[in-house]
């Protein structure tokens, strides 16, 4: 394992803001009748505003999450002749979460209002001798905003 954690601090009068990176990387490799390559990279970001005034105060959390899972699988069969890999494959996965949660203070009543939004960019190849497959799941949107859910689901699909 591979830990980089980075921090960036600003501070002001009005707004602080918060960043934070978080990198794994992780390799597996295991050599029996198989080999097997797990090569996985974490990117984390968050994001905090802070702004407060007299009657209004906004806290705005902002999740960027983006992992790239890569997966090499090779199998070997025992020939004479030469030696096969039948099959290996790239996952390339992309998720954001945003979340914006607002508070305001008017006329002596707090009123809190909540919006997040939730995105997944998957894409996996599908590599054999003689075909080959290739399928996108686009992203998957879920928006939360004063009290109601909103789900908005796109799946776009290629062979």
């Amino acid at each position: 394992y591979i830990y980089i954690y980075i921090y960036i601090y600003i501070y002001s009068i009005v707004r602080t803001y918060y960043y934070y990176v978080y990198v794994v990387l992780r390799t597996y490799v295991r050599t029996t009748t198989y080999v097997r390559t797990y090569v996985r990279t974490y990117v984390r970001t968050y994001v905090r505003t802070y702004v407060r005034t007299l009657r209004y105060v906004t806290l705005r959390y902002l999740l960027t999450y983006l992992l790239t899972y890569f997966l090499l699988t090779s199998l070997y069969s025992t020939s004479r002749r030469r030696r096969r890999r039948t099959s290996s494959y790239v996952v390339v996965r992309y998720v954001t979460y945003v979340t914006y949660v607002t508070l305001r203070y008017v006329r002596n009543v707090l009123r809190t209002y909540v919006r997040t939004y939730v995105r997944t960019y998957v894409r996996t190849y599908v590599r054999t001798l003689r075909t080959l497959r290739y399928v996108t799941l686009r992203y998957v949107t879920v928006t939360v905003r004063y009290g109601t859910v909103r789900t908005y689901v796109r799946t776009y699909v290629r062979t």
